[in-house]
């Protein structure tokens, strides 16, 4: 189930974000667009400080520090240059900038620390945090709901691609994303399949990052945009219907709800895609490990299913499964039919 080997620098990038201890030091360097600043190459510590408003002696430390994961280099003492995983928090396409501000924020660190609550309780870490539920604290932080979303089309983009070339769209004329966030799924499927349009459905607050995203891949003209809730009736209509990293994010309940609002509007001869990571008993994999880990932060009884779980909500939900398709990366897509 595991995908292809990133590069050094995303692998140094990502790690570092998972250290705790670490991440909200690198967190505030990039608020402080200190990778920006080395943009040009060697720059002393202290102007560094001076420059972002930063304390010289911490500054110093904090990226001496930061060198030991391949964070930033060390030319000459004090003197730092970025490395092929700080390039990434530049402010620049291409990057890991907006996924790094959500897994540095104070939300996504404050549900970390209290994911002992989760384990007694089964009950979202975010929640008992923050003291409300993830989708409601985007609502009324929209800096980090639209750093979340480019976020997660940045760290997804080249799996994005090879998920959209792994599936056969021949005679596909419309494919309905469902809860498609800023769309990168949707835009990968559409650029790459002349003749496909695309109906991206997802809350109205999303609307916005999802137009900025598809009008950057240059296929906003083949998508339509519409808001609503995928718990209640779905006025889209499309011969392929895609959950993508959607239902991981509910508990039992909530999915069957979606599945069914779904199944309400899919007719004979469409198909359901679920696109997951999905976990195989006795194959242990770090990146669903980790992913399982934030739907308990975020969702309490959310998860990561394995196929038989899936397959279980399909019956329940007036759908058959017809297959499980590998994509050559973390993800697998789940095909069913309506029963």
């Amino acid at each position: 189930m595991s995908g292809p080997k990133p590069d050094a620098g995303v692998q140094t990038a990502m790690s570092i974000l998972s250290h705790v201890d670490f991440a909200p030091i690198l967190g505030r360097l990039i608020r402080a667009r200190v990778p920006d600043l080395l943009d040009d190459g060697a720059v002393h510590a202290v102007t560094l400080a001076n420059q972002s408003g930063l304390h010289p002696l911490s500054t110093v430390r904090a990226l001496r520090a930061l060198t030991a994961f391949g964070v930033f280099r060390e030319v000459a003492p004090s003197t730092f240059v970025n490395s092929e995983a700080s390039n990434l928090f530049r402010d620049a396409p291409g990057g890991l900038r907006n996924y790094a501000l959500f897994a540095t924020s104070e939300q996504f660190l404050k549900s970390c620390a209290a994911l002992g609550h989760s384990l007694e309780t089964g009950q979202a870490s975010h929640d008992h945090a923050l003291g409300q539920k993830v989708w409601e604290y985007m609502r009324d932080h929209p800096d980090e709901n639209a750093a979340f979303n480019r976020g997660l089309a940045e760290i997804r983009k080249d799996e994005q691609a090879a998920i959209a070339a792994a599936y056969d769209w021949t005679g596909v004329t419309a494919v309905v994303d469902v809860g498609a966030g800023a769309g990168a799924l949707l835009a990968c499927i559409v650029a790459a399949t002349p003749g496909v349009c695309g109906i991206l459905f997802d809350r109205p607050d999303v609307l916005p990052d999802a137009d900025h995203l598809l009008r950057g891949r240059g296929v906003r003209e083949r998508c339509e945009l519409v808001g609503g809730s995928f718990f209640e009736p779905m006025q889209v209509t499309g011969d392929i219907w895609i959950l993508s990293q959607v239902l991981h994010d509910w508990p039992e309940a909530e999915c069957q709800a979606i599945l069914a609002r779904c199944r309400e509007r899919a007719r004979s001869g469409d198909r359901l895609l679920v696109v997951e990571m999905v976990p195989v008993p006795g194959q242990p994999d770090v990146g669903i490990a980790l992913l399982d880990m934030a739907m308990m932060m975020f969702g309490g009884e959310a998860r990561q299913r394995t196929v038989e779980e899936y397959n279980e909500l399909f019956a329940a939900t007036g759908f058959s499964p017809s297959g499980v398709l590998a994509t050559g990366t973390a993800f697998s897509i789940l095909e069913a039919r309506p029963s």
